[in-house]
């Protein structure tokens, strides 16, 4: 049901969202005052203190015969452009009750986009969709390399995210009976190179020296200029650098680290790893691809956290028990359920510090044939969906063990690069599916974070989105955007000479060295003694 419509609320709300609609009640022409339509609005909303509107063709194609038809009882909606205005629809009557935004976290697998009333700031519907452009590879290398085989490649990445878009669109209007694709306005954050596939630009560039994109600042673009059958606008929230995109730009809205004195750490970590640390004085950046395997796209079984996958573990003795999504028979096993499995058999002695898995341990770690290696099954036949085991690799551990090491050697060299220990960092905040489902302990034992104390742990399922909504319903909030551009330093983690080093010590687990996780070390401790 909508929410009643409070004039008063409404325009206070109205003042600082990325669209306003506004009702004229202007006076007709006559043979003695023959001002165009067009100039009859734009003068009313001048006296509104709206200055620098423009209207598009489509919106002035509209003024006739609806201004006559309607005794020039009008309403506008306008979509902010920093610098002006840009009038995106007109309306017979007042309408202002019925107003409604978009905002969507564009990410390399799932695009979650939600529609918000602009009266009141409340999210109505959310909608989710897989990102068709997993069809052209799990990570984003592999579907830049596609686009760079074939100069029409880049046309199949840009239709299949712009059907992903579309069928958010069509979601949120079955489910709301608004039509999503009439909203004025869509506020887009998504990593760089996302951008880039979205607007039909090579996203080499952001791979390959000098690593200069295209752009890291398309501002304000209509929708069908992508095929997006929007008749708003799509504002995408920039970039800070290649690497550090609009997601991460758009995450650090709603933390208030960055205006007091303490050290933090923000850390969205998913296919792709992005890192924000620092306080009022400094702010450091640092990104890395951490690889599918965080989110279940490696082994045989790995999957997306869907129905039926696997997303908790616990051993005790030689038993194992686990849990599903949607409680469902087990059909794979996703992220948060790999590293709880990962963790299980470090503190249960199934696998050693090095990762190799010990077949002495329990009578679930077997031998395949085929594949000569030791793999454990966390699914017996008659436990899985499929009736077939499933199982977890010595191949699977160590792809696993490179992305985990990759993550946290990330967080190491953005420590020294500041010139501070890890004990220095007051709170960390972690983004993503993967913070935001996974199991805090068992990341930390496998060493994916450090060894804080948990309190100073906090996990937001998505700042991304929930950054690109606050931008939406308060568009003063692009001062603090031009501060992060302005102000974060991004460092190049490839040219740290000993980067590579730094990894192979970080494949262990948790780490070669232990001491630096004494709560693991300890626990360690108690199953040596049993």
């Amino acid at each position: 049901m909508l929410t009643p419509f409070n004039l008063t609320e409404s325009l206070v709300n109205n003042m600082k969202c990325f669209s306003e609609k506004v009702f004229l009640a202007v006076a007709p022409p006559t043979e003695d005052d023959s001002k165009s339509d067009h100039k009859r609005l734009l003068q009313a909303l001048s006296m509104r203190g709206y200055q620098n509107v423009q209207f598009s063709l489509g919106v002035l194609q509209h003024l006739y015969p609806l201004c006559r038809d309607c005794g020039y009882q009008i309403t506008v909606t306008l979509v902010w452009q920093e610098h002006g205005w840009i009038a995106v629809s007109v309306e017979p009557g007042d309408t202002r009750s019925h107003h409604y935004g978009l905002a969507a976290d564009y990410g390399s697998t799932t695009i979650i986009m939600q529609m918000v009333d602009l009266n009141t700031g409340k999210v109505i519907a959310q909608a989710r969709e897989t990102n068709g452009q997993v069809l052209y590879g799990t990570d984003i290398l592999t579907r830049i390399t596609y686009t760079q085989e074939d100069t029409a490649h880049m046309d199949d990445l840009q239709r299949v995210t712009v059907d992903t878009f579309q069928h958010l669109l069509d979601r949120l209007t079955k489910e709301t009976g608004i039509a999503a694709k009439d909203c004025p306005v869509l506020i887009i954050s998504g990593n760089t190179t996302m951008i880039h596939f979205l607007l039909k630009l090579n996203a080499w560039t952001v791979f390959s020296a000098p690593y200069a994109p295209v752009t890291s600042d398309p501002g304000w673009i209509r929708g069908p200029e992508v095929g997006l059958d929007f008749s708003g606008i799509l504002y995408i929230i920039p970039a800070a650098s290649n690497y550090i995109g609009g997601d991460i730009v758009s995450g650090l809205l709603n933390l208030d680290f960055w205006k007091k004195d303490h050290i933090c750490l923000f850390f969205d970590i998913g296919t792709n790893g992005e890192l924000v640390m620092g306080n009022r004085e400094w702010l450091l950046a640092g990104a890395g691809a951490a690889g599918p395997a965080l989110e279940g796209y490696i082994s045989r079984f790995g999957m997306q956290a869907a129905d039926g996958a696997i997303d908790s573990i616990s051993i005790w003795k030689n038993d194992l028990s686990f849990t599903t999504i949607g409680g469902q028979k087990p059909v794979g096993i996703c992220g948060s359920g790999i590293i709880d499995l990962l963790a299980q058999m470090l503190l249960n002695g199934w696998i050693s510090i090095a990762g190799e898995l010990n077949p002495e341990a329990s009578p679930r770690i077997i031998y395949l044939d085929e594949e000569k290696q030791y793999a454990v099954v966390y699914a017996d036949a008659d436990e899985s969906a499929s009736g077939t085991p499933l199982f977890f690799s010595q191949t699977d551990v160590y792809q696993y063990l490179d992305t985990k090491a990759a993550a946290h050697t990330m967080i190491d060299c953005l420590l020294e690069s500041a010139g501070i220990s890890e004990e220095n960092i007051s709170h960390c905040y972690l983004s993503g599916a993967f913070g935001a489902h996974s199991d805090l302990e068992s990341a930390i034992t496998i060493g994916i974070f450090p060894d804080l104390p948990r309190e100073r742990y906090s996990c937001i399922k998505n700042a991304s989105l929930d950054g690109a909504r606050t931008l939406l319903t308060d568009r003063s909030r692009m001062n603090d955007i031009h501060y992060f551009l302005e102000t974060l330093f991004c460092v190049q983690f490839a040219s740290i000479p000993d980067f590579l080093i730094r990894m192979q010590a970080s494949k262990f687990i948790p780490h070669t060295d232990l001491h630096r996780y004494p709560t693991v070390e300890e626990k360690l401790k108690i199953l040596n003694n049993k």
